[in-house]
């Protein structure tokens, strides 16, 4: 799919020395749609670092006359022996919402060209997640042919009057991250989301660049349980101080809480999560975040309730099965 040749524009890769460039689109989208999450240029350095993503094909960016990007799309693409999945994007800065259709295409087109490494038989789909209230980018992704597959919502809470931990089930521990648990935080992560919606399995080179190599992640407000020298569930943290200035909230996000599934309904997880939560506080940060399946089977909603999480917002994924 060939993208747009409008006067005065170039079209190439991002590398990291476009970090503070990719921000500033991000902040003036902002300031037009109102997102959801405004990162800093950690992230955007920590994207383009991802194992088994590659920006030189996989993402492109829009440069005006002036040297600013304009525009952004890309596809992440993940590939495992379940199944394939890409998740794309489409951004365009105010004075540019033209080049959105034709700049979804290419990354529909990069996702599907890239899920064709997936074995015969096993499932593949595109997903293109964006906040409820986008109503302009919500048409552009309904115009390709995308349908709404499912609702997250992102749910917060102040750091004030925190629960208890929930008492430990017999045999079950806590120990903080350590990099010796690495691989068994891993592996209990590929059980606890085996049945969620859409989920694949997360190879031991993705895991150690999300988080390991993460400016973000924050193993001293990461928790993990322990049963029989096994981890049977995880609570992965992260602050993001830059989104956080542009909040204007010392937030904790909460990245990653699940619960192997021989170990579920006691609890275990919501343990891990106070525990997160106390330590976020302690450290000098005011509010905890996290996004979750709004329909999922683990009743995960109605959980975080529990906890003092209200919804703030929703996003929406649309979903085109190939």
């Amino acid at each position: 799919m060939a993208l747009p040749t409008t006067s005065g524009l170039t079209w190439r890769a991002p590398t990291p020395d476009d970090a503070d460039a990719l921000v500033a689109l991000t902040k003036r989208i902002h300031e037009a749609e109102r997102l959801e999450f405004v990162p800093g240029p950690s992230f955007y350095r920590w994207l383009m670092g991802q194992a088994e993503f590659d920006p030189a094909t996989d993402w492109t960016v829009a440069v005006d006359a002036e040297g600013r990007i304009v525009a952004d799309g890309g596809a992440w693409i993940q590939v495992t022996d379940q199944g394939g999945r890409a998740f794309v994007w489409a951004e365009t800065g105010p004075g540019h919402h033209e080049l959105e259709p034709s700049l979804l295409q290419w990354a529909t087109a990069r996702a599907i060209e890239g899920l064709g490494a997936t074995a015969a038989g096993l499932p593949r789909s595109i997903r293109v997640p964006t906040e409820e209230h986008r109503a302009r980018h919500r048409a552009v992704i309904e115009a390709s042919g995308l349908e709404v597959g499912r609702s997250f919502v992102t749910m917060t809470r102040p750091l004030e009057d925190l629960p208890e931990s929930p008492p430990l089930p017999t045999g079950v521990s806590v120990v903080p991250w350590a990099a010796e648990w690495a691989e068994g935080a891993r592996v209990a992560n590929n059980n606890s989301f085996a049945d969620h919606w859409g989920s694949l399995p997360v190879s031991a080179e993705q895991w150690r660049t999300a988080y390991a190599e993460s400016e973000q992640f924050r193993p001293d407000l990461s928790f993990l349980a322990l049963a029989d020298g096994e981890v049977v569930a995880i609570c992965l943290c992260e602050v993001d101080p830059e989104s956080n200035a542009e909040k204007g909230v010392e937030e904790v996000y909460v990245e990653r809480v699940g619960t192997v599934r021989t170990h579920r309904r006691q609890r275990i997880a919501s343990h891990l999560l106070t525990r997160s939560m106390a330590g976020a506080r302690e450290s000098g940060l005011s509010a905890a975040a996290l996004e979750v399946d709004e329909t999922s089977h683990t009743s995960a909603t109605e959980v975080y309730r529990r906890l003092g999480f209200e919804v703030a917002s929703r996003n929406v994924h649309y979903l085109r099965e190939i």
